[in-house]
């Protein structure tokens, strides 16, 4: 018996049957192509990479790695000879695209002589880089007296920058305020108005409310024409806070079904990545117990003042509605998202195209995207609620 064991292990080192398949063959070649890809693109492949070859390439339409900026490597498979072998070629990943600036001052007074950061007055996000740098560009002197004209510079890893124009005035002595009394009146929108104008055989004219509007008599609600109301499930208002429900939703649900009205919910998220994200959904789920919709659950995202300090991408801000809609559809609901007009045009990558309610207060919106629901306003007034409240135009397809 041992004889025999020895005869077969002899016999496959003679034939060669033991190889190094990173080892390519004498006889066998592979040209490949240099090509770059930018950065979290899904259109790359391997077949991309491949040139001339007198092998067999496997998985060919492998979809190539664009998560990390630089030199990237893929392993590839073939077959020569009847033989299975694994070669590895290199690809780059670039990021071209500069920074967004959300948000800066164009005209900033410092007493002469204070410490001030300017950088502190810009907020911005960047399309891969999670901690992009501010810089000022031109010369000042915060210990002397003058106006300063001077630009603030963004700049991601890659040395993509965005600059922004703003004047700094050095003063010897803060202006004073004013004083007395501001007088404003504020003009409100009527719902009866808005359904005059806006209802027909394509729409559909409805309000949405969180805790802020508290106490509301959803029966005189939908005597008032309304069709439907939006309600807010959950909020997270921070990243470092937990999701908790609308202290009201129980109630509003219950009391807008029994008066007849369409209902749908809402989730304020505060999610930077996607455990963040799967954590919410799972919650909202917790929240609806099953509960039948006859809307898309909205996503909605507003802490854009913060996002500076939130070391997040455009990359974690999709990834992150992503992850909240798969969890949802788990359990059978759909998700748009909710975003104002500006955010949706210059931030919001929406790749995925999802159905977007569209925030833009004014009486006809300019917006060129597709949406399925428009938040016109929010000082509205309707019977039923003692404060404001947002109107908004849903469209039947």
């Amino acid at each position: 018996m041992k004889k025999r064991i020895i005869l077969v292990l002899f016999t496959l080192l003679l034939c060669g049957c033991s190889y190094d398949k990173y080892e390519m063959p004498k006889d066998a070649f592979i040209n490949t192509n240099e090509k770059e890809y930018k950065v979290y693109s899904t259109d790359g492949k391997l077949y991309d990479l491949i040139g001339d070859t007198n092998t067999e390439i496997l998985s060919k339409n492998k979809t190539l790695n664009t998560d990390e900026i630089g030199e990237q490597e893929v392993e590839v498979s073939y077959k020569y000879k009847k033989r299975d072998y694994l070669y590895k070629i290199k690809y780059t990943v670039i990021d071209d695209e500069a920074p967004i600036m959300l948000g800066s001052k164009s005209n900033v007074t410092y007493l002469v002589n204070s410490e001030f950061d300017l950088c502190d007055l810009t907020n911005y996000i960047d399309n891969y880089s999670r901690i992009p740098t501010c810089s000022i560009v031109g010369d000042y002197d915060p210990n002397k007296v003058g106006t300063y004209n001077l630009k603030y510079k963004i700049n991601d890893q890659s040395d993509n920058f965005i600059e922004e124009d703003f004047t700094l005035n050095i003063v010897s002595e803060l202006p004073k305020s004013s004083g007395g009394s501001s007088y404003y009146t504020k003009e409100y929108d009527y719902f009866e108005d808005e359904v005059r104008k806006y209802k027909n055989d394509n729409t559909m004219v409805g309000i949405d409310v969180s805790r802020w509007q508290e106490t509301i008599d959803f029966k005189k609600v939908k005597e008032a024409g309304c069709d439907f109301v939006i309600m807010r499930i959950g909020i997270q208002d921070d990243i470092d806070a937990e999701i908790s429900k609308d202290r009201y939703y129980d109630t509003y649900i219950k009391d807008a079904k029994d008066a007849g009205l369409k209902i749908g919910v809402y989730v304020f998220n505060s999610s930077i990545n996607e455990e963040m994200a799967i954590v919410n959904a799972k919650e909202t789920i917790k929240y609806l117990n099953g509960e039948k919709l006859d809307f898309p659950v909205a996503y909605d995202f507003e802490n854009w003042s913060s996002i500076k300090s939130y070391n997040m991408n455009l990359h974690d801000l999709e990834s992150s509605i992503n992850a909240f809609r798969d969890e949802l559809k788990k359990a059978g609901y759909d998700t748009m998202l909710y975003s104002s007009k500006w955010y949706l045009e210059h931030v919001w990558p929406n790749e995925d195209e999802y159905p977007v309610w569209l925030a833009h207060y004014t009486s006809n919106t300019n917006y060129q995207g597709d949406y399925i629901m428009w938040q016109k306003t929010n000082g509205g007034k309707i019977d039923g609620i003692s404060g404001d409240v947002d109107i908004d135009i849903y469209y039947i397809k």
